[in-house]
């Protein structure tokens, strides 16, 4: 979109919001043009009629006068017309006004009365649900009678009674209750909720909102309150064992997003029915979200085509209400007290290789160890030396004034608990301010969020800021205008790298700096005379000093984003609404990269470096839709849509970076000592898309959904860039059509079956990654030339397509107090994208073909409990339990293997390097005593767990609520680099025994537990396994030195003994509210306000040492920490 669109746009979403706020008094009637009403009557009394209509809709009809309006007769022949043209014929005759407030028609006469009024008082009262809330938009009715009124938004009512009257308090979705009016004049009055209420209502794809009990396929909702409290850096995390089905691997690392998985792959996210594929979850602020859905499963999101795969997250944001102009502030501060997992280190052994150590100038040679941490024993008695302790030379050893040589100093433990020293507390901030009103025109919100969090590395923290305006306005009783516009600022100066690698804190800080380096006497990191051009550490060729690092080697971001989109409807007849609506996202990102001299990476010294990166993304998505809607009796009812969309994505991108610095410390791109290296690209693609689906609705009980959607492409060849997308999804609720036990409440069976294909030939793939490319190659004679890739592209390459299906059953118990849902479900992916080796004489290495069939299937399991329910006093329960599992079901081609597979084989599986063993499984040494490798790589077991779980109780007494989780995963296994390296280093403190102070003495006493072989010899077959065994064994008696053993058998990335279960119970959330008694706040301008203690990630039981599995995958993670602190909520 040109940029005068995108501000023409901005600026009508602005005048939208403003103008809906100026003018709005009430709420809109335009929602009873849709309401279908179909009444016939002859001289009834209008008292009749309005009792028709509550019959057929779901509205209740309240009478604000007594004048006998009630009384009036009425002629009306009306079949098949919308509620609002009944209530126009109605309101000629009897004449009367009326207006529509939440699921209420408010009655008045029109015309003056002077019929005496019955003796009659006023009383008034307070409305409040099971946990003390107000509740507006109440019906307050006498028995009998239609003459009542309804709460305001503080649940409170008057109205004109007699003793002796009764009154109906009712609400949708609560029990109504029932008092007599006696000489008080004053009522507090709970409503229970309906536990016999059969569904909720989510919302689906394309936005719309639909009876749970209607799909035919699961799905999940969680509400905007349960992420505000004890919130994460990013909502999405927030949904962490409150789904089945989802799997979230959190990282500890500051600003990394979470591994989001539903059913194995990555789902889309959907922003108030707009398609966010630039996946930033920090963006999303969690105070503006009303609620997040989770449609499970290609079925449920096959309108959004092959963006919608695998599954989507549908966030609702929160829009404008109640009459009076509100207010509402909400405050969080966590604090990062502690950690619940942090690697722990050896504190016996200091710097240097078999046990010996002395400093010569940083550079790691010889007599410094090489960087290892297998030097000499710590502490120890030396009676000759003037400390009388062992010396030797260190870092910060003294300059002898007259030899001009470092003095030896003691080799003492000083930095037993470096890494706790290093970090500091991280801090969680978060404060938002919104503004909501309403009237009869439209409704208006405000928002404006800020969030700091200050990580646990010093010098870095993340500012995230973010203003949030929606609104609607009703230009007519047919048309309508929804809005909404959101701009989201995320900056920091500088965060920490994460990976394996010189630019990891703990690799400098666990790895490879021994416990007599004290991190604290490293916080002066410029070597004296030198700063600015030399880091001071303790070795200068292969580490970095974390301070160094934290303060000079900068990453910084500085990311605008805007995302808005416009809905306008237009209510043609009862039946039948056109709709329209856009959507943008934009985003502009700077990136840059202070790399100072002397920063070393892998041995290499810096001369200083500056990176520099821009990229801009612009998506705009745009649908026309046609809904029709008819009810053609209380036993058939059918919802028709379709429309067409068009999505457009620009992305832009250039990154420049010098050779070294001309200037040390001054980071500019003039400053580069070469000419600058400067990089540019842009990406475009269009998708073009017509939908339709077909809602039928049977006996109130049988829901069929059928749904088509076509995609044409324009990154994918002509001949192949077209693909339909059909779905097929029913549920019959059998308790509607059987008559079950009392204590059976809901039996609901449901099913559907769809097709869909991936928008690029690969999951991975970006927009032009099967376009054949080039390089630079080398220069003849100062031409310059080009040089392809190994990989050659056919272009018949289809996208890989999906076909799924899915069962399930949803079962509430016992007046819904215990519910269970099951959910089974198979996916056939086809059509995958193989690299296939071919004769290097073709000029390739390799070609890309479709083939092989994967099969992924799973069980997911839903329980809600309420075991106690009484008027003070309330339990709730939820369980999410969910397996994945994902196959190699055929191999194309004659290969019996791909990647180690064979057919039926879990792709999963994890294959390693491992140790020859005999038939008991000893480990096989050789002559010299080491382990011998086998030759085939062996399966070690599984990556995925085998259950996912979350189990989430609620208590609330009178005004005080307590709420926590547990989840987390049982099986499967995680490959740990950090232990792998504390072995290899030897910092783990498996290594403190009598062996290594042997090895440090020059003996080899080590003997490898297992045995050798004395004899004979084995065969193997291609797949490994063994076909004639004739060895002989005899136990291992071959002595090793310890330290040369553990470096050999722990190196490698692969070794099995480094694969860790990932079972893991987390104390995931904690939350204990006070709600302040209502009384309490009478006179003040509250109208609520609540207090909570939250705590976070409290604790972790696992086997798993040094490294919290939560992440799914170690490479030298941040040691994940406890949080706790509170919140504050305010409403005025």
């Amino acid at each position: 979109m040109p940029k005068h669109g995108r501000i023409l746009l901005c600026v009508l979403l602005c005048h939208i919001f403003l103008h809906s706020f100026a003018i709005a008094k009430a709420t809109s009637l335009m929602d009873l043009q849709k309401v279908p009403c179909s009444i016939s009557v002859q001289n009834k009394p209008l008292e009749d009629v309005f009792e028709m209509i509550e019959q057929q809709t779901k509205y209740s009809i309240v009478c604000m006068d007594q004048s006998g309006l009630m009384k009036r007769k009425v002629n009306v022949n009306a079949p098949n017309a919308s509620l609002e043209k009944v209530l126009q014929l109605l309101a000629s005759q009897a004449t009367f006004n009326y207006k529509c407030l939440d699921n209420n028609i408010i009655i008045r006469s029109s015309v003056a009365t002077t019929a005496p009024a019955p003796e009659e008082k006023t009383i008034s009262g307070k409305v409040t649900d099971a946990k003390k809330q107000p509740i507006p938009g109440v019906s307050v009715m006498v028995k009998g009678t239609k003459r009542g009124t309804i709460t305001n938004d503080n649940g409170d009512f008057q109205i004109k009674v007699s003793e002796g009257d009764v009154l109906i308090i009712s609400f949708t979705g609560y029990v109504s209750q029932q008092i007599t009016v006696g000489a008080t004049t004053s009522y507090q009055v709970t409503l229970p909720d309906d536990e016999k209420k059969l569904s909720e209502v989510v919302v689906t794809a394309l936005g719309i909102k639909k009876e749970k009990a209607k799909l035919g396929y699961a799905a999940q909702e969680v509400k905007g309150a349960e992420l505000v409290k004890a919130r994460e850096s990013n909502v999405i995390s927030s949904l962490t064992g409150k789904v089945a089905g989802l799997t979230i691997r959190n990282k500890s690392d500051l600003f990394q997003d979470p591994e989001i998985s539903l059913r194995g792959r990555k789902p889309l996210i959907v922003i108030d029915g707009i398609p966010d594929q630039s996946a930033d979850l920090f963006k999303i602020n969690a105070d503006d979200v009303e609620s997040m859905t989770v449609l499970k499963g290609a079925s449920a999101s096959a309108l959004y085509g092959s963006i919608g795969q695998n599954g989507a997250i549908m966030i609702t944001t929160k829009r404008g209400g109640g009459k009076d102009l509100s207010v509402e502030f909400n405050s969080s501060t966590q604090f990062q007290t502690g950690f619940i997992r942090i690697p722990k280190v050896q504190s016996t052994y200091g710097n240097g290789d078999a046990g010996k150590y002395a400093y010569v100038d940083g550079g790691g040679g010889s007599e410094e160890g090489g960087g290892w941490i297998w030097g000499p024993k710590l502490d120890q008695r030396d009676p000759s030396t003037p400390s009388g302790y062992f010396e030797t030379t260190q870092f910060n050893s003294p300059v002898d004034p007259v030899t001009g040589k470092l003095v030896p100093i003691p080799f003492l433990s000083r930095g037993k608990d470096n890494v706790k020293n290093f970090f500091r507390t991280g801090v969680i901030s978060s404060n938002n301010v919104s503004f909501t009103k309403s009237g009869d025109k439209g409704s208006f919100r405000a928002s404006a969020s800020h969030i700091y969090q200050q990580g646990i590395v010093p010098n870095t923290d993340l500012k995230n800021t973010s203003f949030n305006m929606a609104g609607n306005y009703n230009l007519s009783d047919a048309f309508s205008i929804n809005a909404r516009i959101s701009y989201n600022k995320e900056y920091t100066k500088n965060f920490p790298e994460t990976g394996y690698g010189p630019t990891n804190y703990l690799y400098n800080l666990v790895l490879w700096t021994g416990p007599d380096v004290d991190v604290r006497d490293l916080r002066n990191y410029w070597a004296p005379g030198k700063e600015g051009v030399l880091q001071r550490h303790f070795n200068t060729s292969y580490y970095n000093n974390p301070y160094f690092q934290a303060y000079e080697y900068l990453r910084g971001y500085n990311k605008d984003n805007t995302f808005g989109s416009v809905d306008m409807n237009y209510q043609i007849s009862p039946s039948f609404t056109a709709k329209f609506r856009t959507g943008i996202n934009e985003y502009g990102l700077n990136r840059n990269y202070n790399e100072p001299k002397s920063y070393i990476g892998y041995g290499n010294k810096s001369r200083g470096q500056y990176t520099v990166s821009s990229e801009g993304y612009f998506d705009i998505v745009s649908d026309v839709i046609v809904d029709y809607n008819h009810t053609f009796s209380d036993k058939f009812k059918i919802h028709v849509q379709g429309g067409g969309s068009n999505y457009y994505r620009n992305y832009k991108y250039n990154k420049s970076n010098t050779d070294g610095l001309t200037i040390p410390g001054f980071y500019n791109l003039n400053n580069s000592t070469s000419p600058v290296t400067a990089t540019n690209g842009i990406e475009e693609r269009r998708t073009r898309s017509y939908y339709g689906l077909v809602d039928l609705e049977l006996y109130n009980a049988l829901y069929i959904s059928v749904t088509g959607r076509n995609d044409k492409i324009s990154t994918l060849p002509v001949e192949h860039n077209s693909f339909f997308y059909p779905s097929l999804t029913g549920a019959v609720v059998v308790s509607q059509l059987v008559k079950l036990p009392e204590w059976f409440s809901f039996l609901k069976a449901r099913g559907s079956l769809s097709r869909v294909s991936s928008g690029t030939l690969d999951d991975n793939a970006y927009t032009y990654a099967y376009l054949p490319s080039y390089g630079k190659g080398v220069i003849w004679n100062t031409v310059p030339s080009l040089t392809y890739g190994d990989v050659i592209y056919n272009k018949s390459l289809r996208p890989q397509t999906s076909d799924s299906w899915e069962a399930g059953v949803d079962t509430k118990f016992f007046s819904n107090r215990l519910g269970v849902e099951f959910t089974y479900f198979q996916t056939k992916d086809y059509n995958n994208i193989l690299s296939v080796p071919i004769s290097l004489g073709s000029g390739y290495n390799y070609k890309k073909e479709n083939g092989n069939v994967y099969q992924r299937k799973g069980l997911e399991i839903v329980i809600t409990a309420n075991p106690i329910r009484k008027a003070d006093f309330r339990w709730d329960v939820m369980v999410n339990l969910s397996t994945y599992r994902r196959y190699l079901k055929d191999i194309s081609g004659t290969v019996k293997r791909f990647n180690y597979l064979k057919e039926g084989d879990r792709t999963d599986m994890v294959f390693a390097d491992v140790y020859q063993k005999d038939a008991s499984g000893n480990i096989i040494y050789d002559s010299n005593g080491y382990p011998l490798k086998d030759v085939f790589k062996r399966s070690v077991g599984n990556q995925d767990p085998d259950w996912i779980y979350g189990i989430e109780n609620s208590f609330s007494y009178k005004n005080f609520s307590l709420r926590f989780l547990v989840d987390g995963r049982i099986g499967g296994m995680i490959y740990s680099t950090t232990n792998q390296k504390m072995w290899w280093g030897g910092t783990n403190p498996g290594t403190v025994n009598q062996f290594r102070d042997d090895a440090n003495a020059g003996k080899a006493t080590y003997v490898g537990k297992g045995v050798v072989v004395t004899g004979g010899a084995a065969s193997y077959d291609d797949d490994g396994n063994i076909i004639t065994d004739t060895r002989t064994f005899a136990p291992n008696t071959n002595t090793v030195n310890y330290i040369a053993y553990m470096k050999q058998t722990s190196n490698g990335a692969n070794n099995n003994y480094n694969y860790f279960s990932q079972t893991f119970l987390k104390l995931r959330e904690v939350t204990l509210t006070w709600r302040v008694p209502g009384s309490w706040l009478k006179g003040s301008f509250f109208h609520s306000a609540e207090v909570s203690a939250v705590g976070r990630n409290l604790l972790l039981f696992s086997k798993m040492p040094n490294v919290d599995p939560d992440a799914g995958a170690d490479n030298l993670q941040t040691p994940s920490t406890r949080s706790m602190g509170f919140n504050v909520n305010l409403k005025f």
